[in-house]
């Protein structure tokens, strides 16, 4: 399931909405996240260790994003 499809079901759902977002504004920012993270590893992964995980790069990635 894709994180589109995944806010389409909640936003199905008459006990849980989405504040100021329907779930295509939402699938929107998840991709423009998505490929920022995706671009941050391309010019990035060199600096940390083979055995990195991606949590843990994504983790990094937030704290020098401030997210």
């Amino acid at each position: 399931m894709t994180l589109k499809e995944k806010f389409e079901e909640y936003t199905d759902q008459k006990s849980w909405q989405i504040k100021n977002y329907d779930a295509i504004e939402c699938a929107v920012i998840a991709d423009e996240f998505a490929i920022g993270f995706n671009d941050w590893v391309n010019v990035n992964a060199y600096k940390f260790p083979t055995k990195i995980t991606t949590q843990e790069l994504l983790e990094i990635y937030k704290k020098e994003k401030g997210l």
